[in-house]
């Protein structure tokens, strides 16, 4: 360590203060936190982050220290200056969670007919709209899929009201022929 820099540095963790002598490398300095916090001794060490309070877009917040940059940053901190200590949150992953289940284990059907029963529940009911035709008069009973226009014998439309009728005024023609 270089005789740059401050002689006494404090240490925070869980709002409790500590003062060490700076570290010569990060990793001693993750080791005297662990010292001096007895709570840390049984974290794993690369779960340990060193940081500083720093400004940053106007707001404050922790910078942590990486191990390669130990040295500069340790030699330009101000006697007492606190160095706060913050340890990762440990990730446990159950292995049995990411596993697929055991097939073996699912209880088999009996059958095919089983596997391929019919719900208890009712079949749901068909939707059917009707989309009223501009000129006919409003029906209140269900029509068939394509209306069948009114023809007389002779294939002369009887009525100009019906979508036989419609149609033909679409297209410009009279309703006699």
């Amino acid at each position: 360590m270089s005789s740059i820099g401050a002689d006494i540095l404090t240490y925070r963790y869980n709002g409790t203060m500590v003062y060490v002598t700076p570290a010569a490398t990060y990793k001693e300095g993750v080791e005297y936190a662990r010292q001096v916090f007895p709570e840390l001794a049984s974290v794993d060490p690369a779960r340990i982050s060193i940081c500083i309070n720093g400004t940053v877009n106007k707001q404050r917040q922790l910078i942590r220290i990486g191990a390669m940059a130990w040295n500069s940053v340790i030699t330009s901190r101000a006697r007492y200056e606190v160095i706060d200590i913050v340890v990762v949150p440990e990730i446990v992953v159950d292995v049995d969670e990411l596993s697929p289940p055991d097939y073996f284990t699912i209880k088999e059907k009996s059958s095919h007919d089983d596997f391929l029963a019919p719900s208890r529940a009712p079949s749901p009911r068909p939707v059917h709209k009707i989309i009223p035709v501009p000129g006919a008069p409003a029906r209140s009973h269900c029509r068939s899929r394509s209306p069948s226009p009114h023809h007389s014998i002779g294939g002369s439309s009887t009525s100009s009201r019906g979508a036989y009728g419609w149609a033909k005024s679409l297209l410009g023609r009279s309703t006699q022929e």
